[in-house]
């Protein structure tokens, strides 16, 4: 901890100036996440923390994570027992849209690529995955979260064991973005990543920020369970809009144009929206958590 200190010259109490702090909080952090975490500081790291605190006390409380229009909403915890739900959610909303899915051809109706179910039933398992309910206890979204240690980073990535030959390029080229960051494990100074993949939201429920609520929950979420560095792989501009939204860094993409599976460029019909594949990442500070809730 940096504790004030007797300045010699002027023999008063000397603060960290905050950016020095910033500094030492981590070199792979963002100066937004940093400060984030320095306003949530003790009042002994320095005088201007202790006024923050102090004004947070009488300040009227506002809710920092649930939007008002979300007050009748309830979420849950999805399990196995409800795969077929979650499936059905993804097959209306993600699977149609998602880019590479999309520009692979793979969707061709409901319960028609089934590397992504496995793939879906091996995450489920976790237990780290969403549901959001509305007011009648019906399921309207579900945020697919999953967990990775640098062990099994490449689980369920081998071109060589999938049910259809098409979703290949699919796995191939999430298998290089992974390759590019095994250093997010020691950058985010953690041997686990809570990994968000997949989110299903309602047609009818569209256009009311599900989405980004299930996102902020499944953060909130990782969070709670002690999870301090979270990950994903931004398939395409919509997602990593919204994963930026609510903080997530860039770290580094692969571009679909230059990418080539068994000698050939896979990603040729890629609509121009979504020009690369985007790791990015967060930083969970957990002294955040009591002002998030």
């Amino acid at each position: 901890m940096i504790g004030p200190k007797l300045c010699k010259a002027a023999k008063q109490p000397w603060i960290a100036p905050r950016h020095v702090l910033t500094r030492l909080m981590s070199t792979n952090q963002s100066i937004s996440e940093a400060s984030e975490a320095l306003e949530h500081i003790s009042h002994e790291e320095g005088e201007a923390a202790t006024v923050k605190v102090e004004k947070a006390k009488t300040a009227s409380f506002r809710p920092r994570l649930d939007r008002e229009r979300h007050n009748c909403m309830t979420y849950g915890i999805a399990t196995g027992s409800r795969v077929d739900k979650i499936n059905s959610m993804l097959y209306a909303s993600y699977h149609p849209h998602e880019p590479i899915s999309e520009a692979l051809g793979l969707f061709k109706g409901e319960f028609t690529i089934p590397d992504a179910d496995l793939r879906v039933d091996f995450m489920i398992r976790k237990n780290l995955s969403l549901f959001i309910y509305d007011e009648t206890g019906r399921e309207v979204g579900v945020c697919v979260n999953s967990l990775y240690t640098k062990e099994d980073f490449f689980d369920h990535l081998d071109v060589d064991a999938v049910v259809d030959p098409a979703y290949k390029p699919y796995l191939a080229v999430h298998k290089k973005l992974r390759a590019m960051n095994m250093n997010l494990f020691d950058e985010l100074k953690t041997e686990k990543l809570f990994n968000i993949a997949m989110i299903g939201v309602d047609p009818a429920a569209r256009g009311k920020g599900i989405a980004t609520d299930l996102i902020r929950r499944s953060v909130l979420l990782a969070g709670t369970l002690g999870y301090t560095g979270i990950m994903t792989e931004a398939t395409g501009s919509f997602s990593q809009r919204a994963f930026a939204t609510i903080g997530m860094m860039d770290v580094n993409s692969v571009a679909y144009k230059d990418f080539e599976f068994e000698g050939q460029k896979v990603f040729r019909n890629m609509a121009k929206q979504h020009p690369e594949i985007t790791m990015m990442k967060k930083k969970f500070f957990q002294s955040c958590l009591k002002h998030i809730m």
